[in-house]
C-alpha cells in the first residue's frame, strides 16, 4: 500500500504505531466502504468553541499560549483519519517534552452517533497522549467544522456493515498561539516540515 510505504519511508514511524494503523486500517476496512477525501476545504473563519472530550467539556480559548493542530474524522474511518493521526504522532515523538507541553492535537469526530467520548480517547490513545478527541451533538460539529473550512459529507451505504461512510476534507490546521488558524497540512505531510512549523511558531519567529 502506498501510503504504508511513506510511513516507513518518510516519516521513519516506529514499529509499534506502524502495527496499530495497520490494525486500525484492516479493521475499519472491514466494517466501512472505500473512503476517498473531498478535496479541499472552504474558507477557514476560525474561531472559538467548546466540544466534549472524555475529561468534560474543552474550550479551544482555555488552550491559548498552545500550538493546536486541529482535525476532522472520525474513528471508523478507514484510511485517512489513522493515516493523519500517526503523521501528528510522529511528528509530536520528534520534539522535546518542553515544546510538548505547548502542543496539542484535536480529533473532531464527525461521527457523533458512534463515536461516543469514550470510544474517541481509546482510538486517540493509540496514537499519542497530546491527542485529544472531542465529539458533541452533530448541528454543534457542523459549526464547528464550518468554521474551520472542513467540507463533509455522509453517504449510505448499505453493504456495508457500518451501513454509511463520512467523505471529508483531510488537511491538518495549525492554530497559533492566539488560537488563530495559521497553515494547515496534507494530512500524509511528511512530519520534518510539521515539527518545524510548529517549533518556528513556540519559538516566536
Amino acid at each position: 500500500m502506498k501510503y504504508l510505504k511513506k510511513l516507513y519511508s518518510n516519516f521513519g514511524i516506529s514499529v509499534l504505531i506502524v502495527t496499530q494503523v495497520i490494525f486500525i486500517l484492516l479493521f475499519n476496512s472491514l466494517i466501512n466502504a472505500h473512503q476517498k477525501p473531498l478535496i479541499g476545504t472552504n474558507k477557514i473563519s476560525g474561531g472559538d468553541f467548546t466540544l466534549r472530550s472524555s475529561e468534560g467539556p474543552l474550550t479551544l480559548s482555555d488552550l491559548r499560549g498552545s500550538v493546536i493542530l486541529i482535525f476532522f474524522g472520525y474513528t471508523a474511518c478507514p484510511s485517512v483519519c489513522p493515516i493523519s493521526l500517526a503523521t501528528i504522532s510522529h511528528a509530536f515523538n520528534k520534539m522535546n517534552q518542553n515544546d510538548l507541553k505547548r502542543t496539542k492535537a484535536l480529533f473532531i469526530s464527525l461521527d457523533p452517533e458512534r463515536d461516543t467520548v469514550k470510544i474517541l480517547k481509546q482510538y486517540t490513545g493509540y496514537f499519542h497522549k497530546n491527542i485529544v478527541g472531542l465529539t458533541d451533538k452533530i448541528d454543534v460539529l457542523t459549526k464547528v467544522a464550518k468554521q474551520y473550512g472542513m467540507k463533509y459529507e455522509k453517504t449510505l451505504v448499505p453493504e456495508s456493515e457500518l451501513g454509511y461512510v463520512i467523505s471529508h476534507s483531510s488537511d491538518i490546521i495549525v492554530l497559533n498561539l492566539k488560537g488563530q488558524p495559521s497553515r494547515s497540512f496534507p494530512h500524509d505531510t511528511d512530519s520534518k516540515p510539521l515539527v518545524n512549523y510548529i517549533k518556528k511558531i513556540l519559538n516566536g519567529s
